[in-house]
């Protein structure tokens, strides 16, 4: 059976689809029996559904927009 911690380690695997079946049946198991790592599953389902859907939208920001950013923060202080 798996542990919690073992949950937190493998669910990225597991939503990704590289877990065998005996993993997915231990990890379903444990979900139905523990609510913490249920919800944890859950929100890192819809963490993945909103980075999915960004897509190649999001890239790295420049030195330029960096800068401004630091600008801007220091400004507030």
């Amino acid at each position: 059976m798996l542990s919690c911690k073992d949950v937190s380690e493998t669910v990225t695997d597991h939503l990704e689809g590289s877990t065998s079946f005996q993993d997915r049946v231990a990890l379903r198991f444990h979900l139905l029996i523990c609510k913490h790592c249920r919800r944890f599953y859950q929100q890192f389902q819809i963490a993945g559904g909103v980075s999915g859907s960004l897509g190649d939208e999001v890239s790295e920001p420049t030195d330029d927009e960096i800068d401004a950013l630091v600008r801007k923060l220091k400004a507030r202080n």
